[in-house]
């Protein structure tokens, strides 16, 4: 008999990218932050962004994350083009695509820490008490769950924030230095989380000056003085790629306080405070 001939297997069709950045800018009066930033995230990424303090790194994040508006650029997240959109249609796309973890964490101190993960639904977030128990318990935290915030370690709080911002399944996490003044007990806690997240199919991106939570990432991208040393895509999906060196030269001096008012609407259904910023204020001024 003639020898069959193998069928043709089918080619793997990358995922569609739930970030598309291009040429993005956004420029403060002292001429810091981003200057054409191009970068392509599909789901399942892990991208460490690394750089000097003041490079333009939590600047990405808060554009990314929709509380900073482009002064140039396209933005798509999650295939919409954020400029098309109302203030209220952007803080739907980000209550429903995008987890926020800033550096300081954000939590409620009057509430529990089972509360503070289920505030990402909303004001009705008592209805969501079983995810964010379930979530919690996920991230080692189950016998936590009722504890007061105050009463948590800083190891714990970060890894409550992750798990608010990765309680609702979005398709984007962002983390602003998660694993900064952390031992390297709860820093690896802490990236075990986020890398069960992109492992569950989220794009996550970190914002780091740790060696630690670069290498954890598949790919690394560099800002220097604002501009990111890459190309849109260095990787294929989901696949290692180094982009750039890591440089630990100290803590990010982040001085986006003012962005940081906008972590409810990053984490409830229906606020919308962060349309300030969205709308051309100077808040989350770089590090």
């Amino acid at each position: 008999m003639p020898a069959t001939t193998p069928a043709a297997q089918p080619a793997t069709v990358p995922a569609a990218p739930v970030i598309d950045a291009r040429d993005l800018a956004y420029r403060y009066p002292s001429d810091a932050g981003l200057h054409g930033a191009d970068l392509l995230v599909r789901p399942g990424d892990m991208i460490a962004i690394t750089g000097p303090s003041g490079s333009g790194k939590s600047t990405l994040l808060a554009l990314l994350g929709m509380i900073l508006a482009p002064r140039s650029g396209t933005l798509r997240i999650a295939g919409r083009d954020v400029a098309e959109l109302s203030p209220r249609e952007r803080d739907a796309l980000r209550a429903d695509s995008v987890g926020i973890v800033l550096q300081d964490l954000g939590l409620l101190p009057f509430l529990n820490a089972w509360q503070n993960v289920a505030a990402a639904f909303g004001p009705r977030f008592s209805r969501h008490e079983e995810e964010a128990r379930d979530m919690l318990a996920r991230l080692g935290l189950g016998d936590l769950a009722d504890a007061p915030a105050t009463e948590l370690s800083g190891g714990q709080r970060q890894r409550v924030a992750i798990a608010r911002a990765a309680v609702k399944r979005p398709a984007i996490v962002l983390a602003d230095e998660p694993t900064a003044s952390l031992d390297d007990a709860n820093a690896t806690a802490v990236l075990d989380a986020l890398t069960a997240a992109a492992e569950g199919g989220a794009a996550v991106l970190l914002a780091t000056h740790d060696a630690r939570a670069a290498a954890a990432c598949a790919r690394q991208l560099r800002l220097v003085d604002g501009r990111l040393e890459s190309g849109p895509e260095e990787a294929e999906p989901n696949g290692a790629q180094p982009g750039g060196d890591v440089n630990p030269d100290g803590d990010d001096a982040h001085h986006g306080d003012d962005a940081h008012h906008g972590d409810d609407a990053l984490n409830g259904d229906d606020a919308h405070h962060g349309d300030d910023a969205l709308n051309g204020g100077d808040a989350g001024k770089e590090s």
